[in-house]
């Protein structure tokens, strides 16, 4: 009788151990099913550092010109909108500007999708070429070099942060938060000459 007690507790430890790994299953499905939106730029936002050499140690500009990929699925109905925003701020400094706050129907975004109206899909986004210091106040041209000595050079670093939100038609949402930070070294080459000439010796 001992026996039978043991198996049947075996059988009700498994059932239950069974019954609490469906019920996981079942939940990881569940959460698999949601909507979700990847945001890809060689698989990270990324920015490359920069260097300039001006003998005046002036600027006219700091440009970004950005590029991103977006794969979404489990979006009934497909994509109603993508919004971005793109902000620079100077590393730590306070505040930022935003240097862009569109929609992918805007001008300013060149769009290659095989179809925004598809549960799943991706869109390649490229962005007109953004100069980080011609909005606001948090970002300026006199942040970056001027007035340097001959042979002297500055470092200064910037971060991006790019935010992008994927709207569905059935009011499904993500978003996505993406930063980088790039360093532009300024630099004024020191000021050199060479002499050469001709004694153009003779005798008489």
């Amino acid at each position: 009788m001992s026996g039978d007690a043991l198996d049947r507790r075996t059988v009700l430890t498994r059932v239950a151990a069974f019954s609490a790994s469906l019920t996981t299953l079942l939940g990881l499905g569940y959460a698999g099913s949601r909507p979700v939106a990847a945001v890809e730029a060689d698989d990270r936002f990324l920015a490359d550092d920069v260097r300039v050499e001006r003998n005046d140690g002036e600027l006219q500009a700091v440009t970004v010109e950005p590029t991103i990929d977006i794969q979404w699925i489990d979006f009934g109905g497909g994509i109603d909108s993508i919004d971005v925003t793109i902000s620079a701020a100077l590393v730590d400094a306070p505040g930022f500007d935003v240097l862009l706050d569109a929609s992918v129907d805007d001008d300013s975004i060149a769009v290659d999708t095989d179809g925004f109206d598809e549960t799943e899909g991706t869109a390649s986004l490229a962005f007109d070429r953004l100069d980080v210091t011609a909005t606001g106040t948090h970002v300026t041209l006199d942040d970056f070099g001027g007035d340097l000595a001959p042979g002297a050079s500055t470092t200064t670093e910037v971060e991006l942060t790019m935010r992008i939100d994927v709207v569905g038609h059935q009011g499904e949402t993500v978003t996505t938060v993406e930063t980088t930070r790039f360093d532009l070294t300024v630099h004024n080459p020191e000021g050199t000459a060479t002499t050469t000439g001709r004694a153009n010796t003779g005798a008489e």
